[in-house]
């Protein structure tokens, strides 16, 4: 990690509990001594400019930092790839700001934290951004993935029997259960929007980005993940349902026949109204209210 990076990353820990929508957040950020000092040093050399390759690495470590500090607050918002180049442009047009002005604490006191914060409203439901300005702190959620086993258990997965090839989709940051499932000697792939370790058989994009071809799966898998998201959205942000329902579809069309989707938690108010000419719907029971649904596709 560079100089830069370290400043950027001691900025955003120093400033990890503040809510990011908090309607007067400009004010209750605290600006790291460290942070600042390096930001007057290569403003003292503004007659030399910043690198274009080292600018454009400390923009995206920046924002994939935040990102990051974001998902851990909030697991169900959905960062596009518009959403994160326009994150990426606040981050440029700070830069900008700081060298033309030299006013550093201003440019990102009054500019730099409001875009930030208008930003990061565009994330929310408009019911959860009332309710969120007036928070100056916000907390940090756990969000664990499950033990292979755990997945396998939950899902009745009949590993002898899975149909290949299997994706994993939202398969977690690590990928257990997809790494589990290629050492048992199955064709087994995961995406997920973030991933720790590369693989050529993992690619880290959202499932809202992921192009779904028909008929190439035979498991589709989801554990807590898309089903769980499609509720949040059905609840809190309803005007947004219609995409997940298109993707819905494209994941079951994505079946092979005879290819099933396991998932949790299920969705009846989706399952209920599948054509029974073309998908068989079960449902099982995981504990109290939760319950696990396997579809399969059994026509085109």
């Amino acid at each position: 990690m560079g100089d830069i990076d370290k400043a950027l990353q001691q900025q955003i820990d120093l400033n990890r509990a503040k809510n990011m929508l908090y309607v007067q957040l400009g004010q209750s950020i605290e600006i790291d001594p460290d942070f600042l000092a390096a930001l007057e040093e290569l403003v003292a050399n503004g007659q030399k400019p910043l690198p274009e390759p080292v600018l454009q690495n400390a923009i995206s470590f920046a924002s994939e930092t935040l990102i990051k500090r974001l998902y851990s607050i909030n697991q169900f918002i959905q960062i596009t790839e518009q959403k994160r180049r326009s994150l990426e442009n606040i981050y440029l047009h700070t830069w900008q700001r700081i060298v033309e002005t030299k006013h550093i604490q201003a440019a990102l006191k009054d500019y730099h934290y409001t875009e930030l914060a208008s930003w990061s409203a565009s994330l929310y439901p408009k019911s959860f951004v009332k309710y969120l300005r007036d928070l100056p702190t916000t907390g940090h959620i756990i969000c664990e993935e499950y033990s292979p086993q755990l997945q396998i258990d939950l899902l009745r997965l009949d590993i002898p029997t899975l149909r290949q090839p299997v994706l994993d989709v939202g398969c977690g940051s690590t990928a257990g259960l997809t790494r589990h499932l290629r050492a048992l000697g199955i064709e087994a792939y995961g995406i997920d929007r973030q991933i720790e370790k590369r693989e050529a058989y993992l690619q880290q994009t959202g499932w809202m980005d992921y192009e779904f071809e028909w008929d190439i799966w035979g498991t589709i898998i989801s554990n807590m993940a898309f089903t769980n998201h499609l509720h949040y959205i059905n609840f809190h942000d309803p005007a947004q349902l219609e995409p997940y329902l298109q993707k819905f579809k494209e994941m079951i069309e994505a079946l092979t026949i005879g290819g099933s989707f396991y998932y949790a938690p299920s969705v009846p108010f989706i399952e209920n109204r599948l054509g029974t000419n073309r998908y068989r719907v079960e449902r099982f029971e995981v504990v109290g209210k939760i319950h696990m649904t396997r579809i399969t596709k059994i026509a085109k």
